[in-house]
C-alpha cells in the first residue's frame, strides 16, 4: 500500500480538508469527502484529492465537529485530529465494490406454500 507523508501546509494549499463536503464540487483536485465514523464528539472524515506534484490519487483522514442541527456540541478538534507538522496519506484508485445488504423480500406464493416463512 503506497503511502506518502505530507506537509499540513500542503493540504491546506489544496483546500485539504474542505469547509464543507460540498465543497468538492468546485474543485478540479478535490474528488470526494466521505464520512468514515462518527465518534462521541466529532466525526471521521475521509478526503481523496489528486496531487499537483505527483498527479497520484491520495485519501486523508480528518476530524471535524459533528453536524448536530441545534443540539449543543463540543468545539471542533485541533488541527483536524492531525498530530504534528505532517499526514500519512494513502494512495487510493477508484474501483466498484459489490456491498451485501438486506432487503425485504417480496411476496412468493411457492415460498408460502413450502410452510416458510
Amino acid at each position: 500500500m503506497p503511502t506518502r507523508t505530507f506537509a499540513i501546509a500542503e493540504l491546506a494549499a489544496l483546500g485539504i480538508p474542505p469547509d464543507s463536503p460540498d465543497d468538492i464540487e468546485y474543485s478540479d483536485h478535490l474528488f470526494a469527502d466521505e464520512p468514515v465514523t462518527t465518534q462521541k464528539y466529532t466525526a471521521l472524515r475521509r478526503v481523496i484529492f489528486r496531487a499537483e506534484d505527483d498527479g497520484r490519487i491520495w485519501a486523508v483522514e480528518y476530524e471535524t465537529a459533528i453536524d448536530a442541527g441545534d443540539y449543543e456540541i463540543g468545539e471542533p478538534p485541533d488541527d483536524h485530529g492531525w498530530h504534528g507538522d505532517t499526514v500519512e496519506a494513502v494512495e487510493v484508485q477508484q474501483q466498484p465494490v459489490t456491498v451485501f445488504r438486506w432487503v425485504p423480500i417480496e411476496d412468493d406464493p411457492a415460498r408460502l406454500d413450502d410452510g416458510v416463512q
